[in-house]
């Protein structure tokens, strides 16, 4: 059985949970870490995956150690750093991002979709290219907002239902049986750092109560 080389680039208890899963279950695959830089090593509101590598013997390599490596798989789970695919020596280069494409690429997919009156919001599992989170889709988990929810519990929803769909498609991507879906440009939006300013942020009160609650819940984080 030849040995396939994996990188989980990212951090958190996506990336945590997803080594840990990968260790465990699937002994042909050799984990490598990419570490976002304010990672610090320490276990806070969420699990370092710094010291989760440390402590496990789990390589910890720089983004530009990843380019040579042929036919890497590289997953990235709440990365920091922009991917530039033409630098790779694979095309095996895989995201998940936190929600339904192609609505909200981009930043404060916890906040936006409860601040704007969704219903509904999920996590996509797809393929990198050179835009943001343009790539073709793999696979979709839709989760359901209700009036109440808070951006806090969203991101937790993000992260188990992350896991379940990786973990569910992991086996396709080890053996790259992946069927790719284009994106629709219908319903497409991207925001990026500048949408939201926390600093500034006011309640508006002239809005109906439910909207009000619904400001109250888009920005409910208790890091």
């Amino acid at each position: 059985m030849s040995i396939i080389t994996l990188c989980i680039a990212g951090k958190n208890n996506i990336a945590v949970e997803m080594a840990k899963y990968l260790l465990a279950y699937k002994k042909n695959v050799r984990i490598v870490a990419c570490i976002n830089k304010n990672d610090k090593g320490l276990n806070t509101f969420q699990k370092s995956f710094k010291l989760f590598c440390q402590l496990n013997d789990i390589r910890i390599l720089k983004l530009e150690e990843l380019y040579n490596i042929k036919d890497l798989i590289f997953l990235s789970l709440e990365f920091d750093q922009i991917i530039k695919t033409n630098l790779f020596n694979s095309t095996y280069l895989y995201n998940i991002h936190f929600s339904l494409l192609p609505k909200y690429k981009g930043m404060y997919t916890s906040a936006l979709p409860i601040l704007f009156g969704e219903n509904e919001t999920g996590v996509t599992l797809h393929k990198i290219d050179n835009g943001i989170d343009t790539g073709d889709i793999i696979a979709q988990k839709v989760i359901g907002i209700d009036n109440f929810l808070t951006a806090e519990e969203l991101y937790s929803n993000y992260i188990s239902e992350g896991i379940e769909l990786i973990i569910k498609n992991i086996d396709n991507i080890l053996l790259n049986k992946i069927i790719l879906s284009p994106q629709s440009s219908l319903n497409s939006s991207y925001y990026s750092k500048n949408t939201i300013d926390y600093n500034k942020f006011i309640l508006d009160f002239n809005k109906p109560a439910f909207q009000v609650l619904r400001q109250i819940n888009a920005f409910s984080f208790s890091y």
